[in-house]
């Protein structure tokens, strides 16, 4: 099943790809979208019968989600990409072998919501790399201080509004607003130790983001305090 927005709904996923107004398909990945899901009709996400849905996957600005992912959680679990939900006291941020204690926490938020689904949302893109890669260290070694330059590439800025690109051109853009703080509220959160049934977060990241030219990807710079002065050691716990 998918669902969109109700300018949307209705339509085949190939019709509703095509910018109304000149017929443009809206489709910027490298790769073609897939054949068979061209050919599914879009439903509407306001209100979505899930009967028969085990799993909703949800991809949609932070706005829209704090409305929808309520209303499917009631019955059924949702897994994120929006930040609506990421900083619920209830709510864990999960990553494959960093946290899977945190998972206490849906017990919680079912409880407390009358939910039989639940929220669990994606971490920021950065942060998802730096807390694999400090997860090792943390637990060895532990972490006082962390500092990151992260040299985000053009593609996360997004297309609605995005950066335009006379602004990056042969330019760095210093300064990414709430994007700092919210990568240092989230590796704290997901590297945090359970406390009963909350999250008392790790306390060390401290990071600058800088937006940068390249169309995709980036890099990630780190200095990171507190552990040992033989480079080896934390390769070989890293892998």
């Amino acid at each position: 099943m998918l669902a969109a927005p109700e300018r949307s709904a209705g339509k085949m996923y190939g019709d509703a790809l095509r910018d109304p107004k000149n017929g443009a398909r809206r489709w910027w990945c490298l790769d073609e979208p897939p054949a068979p899901f061209l050919d599914l009709r879009v439903e509407n996400a306001d209100g979505l019968n899930l009967a028969g849905i085990d799993l909703v996957f949800t991809a949609v600005e932070s706005d829209a989600a704090r409305v929808l992912e309520p209303q499917y959680a009631k019955t059924t679990p949702v897994l994120s990409t929006a930040s609506a939900f990421r900083y619920e006291d209830d709510v864990p941020i999960m990553v494959p072998g960093v946290n899977p204690a945190h998972a206490g926490l849906i017990d919680r938020q079912r409880r407390t919501r009358g939910w039989r689904g639940f929220i669990a949302p994606l971490p920021n893109c950065t942060g998802m790399g730096l807390v694999v890669t400090l997860k090792p260290l943390l637990d060895r070694f532990g972490v006082q201080r962390v500092l990151m330059t992260s040299m985000q590439g053009v593609s996360g800025a997004g297309r609605a509004p995005g950066v335009p690109a006379l602004d990056i051109l042969d330019n760095v853009i210093p300064s990414i607003p709430g994007e700092e703080e919210k990568v240092a509220r989230e590796t704290g959160k997901i590297l945090g130790r359970m406390n009963g049934e909350a999250i008392r977060p790790a306390s060390f990241p401290v990071l600058t983001r800088p937006r940068v030219s390249p169309m995709i990807g980036r890099g990630k710079g780190r200095f990171i305090r507190r552990t040992p002065r033989g480079g080896e050691r934390c390769r070989d716990r890293i892998r």
